[in-house]
């Protein structure tokens, strides 16, 4: 039998149609799609008078109903705008007026009482209605844009009017924190600072990132931004572009680029697009070209005919989804830090400057074509992976889904299985999780299988929750795994393990006994010695390489550090040993060889399995050292591969290389005192 339509609510005082700058595009982006099962209704208005009434559908399952605001509640904003020194504050100072426009208000209340799950985005909306959510039977939402309070605390602190509006929204904004099932951050900084400020558990967080729409137009190419650009009448001529709102990052980022960046490179042109030029003055310099306010088909023109991208935003708070469209479009880009703020897991997508670096950035991408092709390449990819609307929409889709199965039944563990090709192995695998003497679990299968698992809709008489993906890498699936999650402690195994029965019991029970923030867990192997098989085990090597095939973590621990470092995916190796040494930071995390696994061996004729391909994966461990250069330096020399492996250092140092990175003095050495060959450009290093 079916479940029922999850019937969602969403609030906020805003339209998503059109959905045009960053708000209504995270709006319409991450509520169009939350899957088949899923009714969302939106429920908004207009921030300007003059509107009507409107009730429609904006996809398959996402209806948008906007009520306008009464003369009487745009009256009292305007007078406390003044008394605000004229800065916008209608929306920070919502709550208190929205009692003035009775209609909206109580379309509000109304969709409330309907809903299974209740989303604020942003909390304004919150203290009129939260009388309403009752939580034995509706999940509670805040699907925060940015952290308001710091945000608020930035634009309008004044020592008067303003103050008071900040005060106000950093209670708000920490009731709503403090009240929701899950709080919705845009970046792993957000997070933090709602942990920070709020004393939000981490448990309770989950990281849904700014995205953009992927699946749509023909790849770029020279001959179609040569088109663009004809188009446009701006054939020959370099092209950089910044987009933007008229929102005060986006205008001082607009006036660097106008007044600082293109006096010192008269031979790009900057395109300066979006509302952002209503409130520029008149730019007279003959290389600048302020586009004003865009159509979607208008953006999607100039961003076709733009050589690079820049985004030297020097403010804000939450992910630049200017980026995102950088990205999409095939297009590289020169950003400050602030400007690549959440999206630090595709740093190899874009170029990072400081205000001082910037121009010699943006000289040298529009110099080196290679490094453009190089750095778009590599940005469509990530983009498509990481931040495509079409996939975290459902994603978002299936952790209400299952935060709303468990609404007052919080599981003790969340079982997470990434899987690839292993059907059969993976059903064996839920086969032995069905019998744990310990049933208080649930298992979330992360399947990146060409074709879905055909036991996907068995009973296997335990709370399975299977998504089929098309993204691939386990450092993605695992973390999307714990997205879905609702347990208190999370246990990671692969496909191919076969667990006892006490395993969960095991482990659950050193959790109780002791303060620790996580285990590692002992796993059996075979065929030990034999060069035709590659064994799967810690046995004897335990407390400092760490393996997912079996560890344990506590799920607040998991999220406070935020999960598994996306950088170590391609290939997924020492992610695993990553976590672990972060898990470390926190607490203890001791090895039980009572909460053990059996992993079979891997036959090295299988071509994923070889030495060669193997060997490959060492590339990450110069980001691994760069990370943790000490910890690097005991790993190196407790295994040892230079000694097994004659692979070993090649593609360590082809790693180093990539990243252009230096090895920590200590270990040059030690390399040294081994005898062992380092490459030239170690050799010259300068060792403290």
């Amino acid at each position: 039998m079916s479940e029922h339509k999850l019937k969602v609510t969403v609030l906020d005082m805003q339209p998503i149609d059109p959905p045009v700058g960053g708000g209504r595009m995270r709006l319409f982006g991450l509520y169009h799609a939350l899957g088949a099962d899923i009714e969302t209704t939106y429920v908004g208005t207009y921030d300007w008078p003059g509107e009507k009434p409107r009730d429609q559908m904006m996809s398959e399952t996402l209806r948008e109903v906007m009520v306008p605001l009464s003369d009487a509640h745009f009256a009292k904003a305007e007078a406390v705008k003044q008394s605000a020194g004229g800065k916008t504050v209608i929306d920070s100072a919502f709550h208190s007026h929205v009692h003035l426009s009775g209609d909206y208000l109580e379309r509000t209340r109304a969709a409330v009482r309907e809903a299974d799950a209740v989303v604020y985005s942003h909390p304004w909306l919150h203290p009129p209605t939260a009388d309403l959510v009752d939580r034995s039977r509706q999940v509670l939402v805040y699907d925060s844009q940015n952290v308001e309070g710091k945000l608020r605390m930035a634009l309008l602190d004044d020592g008067g009017t303003g103050t008071e509006i900040v005060r106000e929204v950093v209670r708000i904004e920490r009731a709503l924190c403090r009240t929701a099932d899950m709080v919705l951050a845009c970046s792993s900084e957000d997070a933090a600072a709602f942990t920070r400020l709020y004393g939000v558990n981490p448990e309770r967080l989950r990281i849904v990132p700014n995205g953009t729409f992927t699946e749509q137009g023909a790849p770029r190419t020279p001959e179609s931004t040569a088109a663009a650009k004809a188009k446009l009448g701006a054939a020959g001529r370099a092209l950089g572009i910044f987009l933007g709102s008229a929102y005060d990052p986006n205008v001082e980022a607009a006036r660097f680029l106008v007044d600082e960046v293109a006096p010192r490179a008269p031979e790009i042109t900057f395109v300066i697009a979006g509302g952002v030029g209503q409130v520029l003055d008149e730019p007279s310099r003959e290389n600048v070209i302020v586009t004003g306010p865009l159509s979607e088909e208008d953006k999607q023109s100039w961003l076709a005919a733009a050589d690079v991208a820049l985004n030297p935003m020097f403010s804000g708070s939450g992910t630049n989804i200017k980026m995102l469209d950088f990205m999409a479009a095939g297009l590289p880009v020169v950003t400050t830090p602030t400007g690549a703020r959440g999206l630090m897991g595709a740093a190899d997508a874009f170029r990072i400057a400081d205000r001082a670096g910037f121009i010699s950035a943006v000289n040298d991408l529009v110099a080196y074509p290679e490094q453009r092709e190089t750095l778009a390449s590599a940005a469509v990819r990530q983009v498509k992976r990481r931040y495509s609307w079409e996939r975290i929409s459902p994603h978002l889709g299936t952790m209400m889904r299952r935060r709303h199965k468990r609404l007052g039944n919080v599981p003790r563990v969340s079982v997470v299985i990434p899987t690839y090709e292993r059907h059969a192995s993976l059903t064996e695998l839920i086969g032995c999780l069905a019998l744990q003497d310990m049933q208080d679990f649930e298992v979330i299968v992360v399947d990146q299988s060409a074709a879905s698992w055909p036991d996907a809709d068995k009973d296997f008489g335990i709370d399975l929750c299977y998504v089929h993906t098309d993204v691939k890498g386990a450092v993605s699936a695992r973390n999307s795994g714990v997205d879905i999650a609702n347990g208190r402690i999370i246990a990671f195994t692969d496909d191919d393990c076969r667990p006892p029965p006490t395993w969960l019991s095991a482990a659950v029970m050193q959790f109780d006994a002791e303060p620790i923030v996580g285990i590692e867990g002992l796993i059996k192997s075979e065929k030990h010695g034999d060069p035709d098989w590659r064994p799967v085990t810690n046995d004897d090597f335990t407390g400092i390489g760490f393996m997912t095939a079996n560890l344990f973590v506590r799920a607040d621990v998991f999220r406070a550090i935020g999960g598994f470092d996306t950088t170590l995916e391609d290939p997924h190796f020492r992610e695993d040993t990553d976590l672990g040494w972060r898990m470390q930071e926190l607490g203890p995390v001791p090895f039980s060889k009572l909460a053990w696994t059996f992993h079979p061996a891997h036959c090295r004729s299988v071509e994923r399995e070889s030495l060669d391909e193997r060997s490959r994966f060492f590339v990450n461990d110069a980001k691994l050292m760069t990370k943790h250069p000490d910890r690097y330096v005991e790993l190196f020399l407790a295994e040892k591969q230079w000694i097994s492996n004659p692979y070993f250092l090649r593609y360590f140092y082809e790693g180093l290389q990539a990243i252009r990175g230096e090895m920590p003095g200590r270990l040059v050495r030690e390399m040294k005192a081994l005898g062992l060959r380092l490459p030239d450009c170690v050799e010259s290093q300068r060792l403290e």
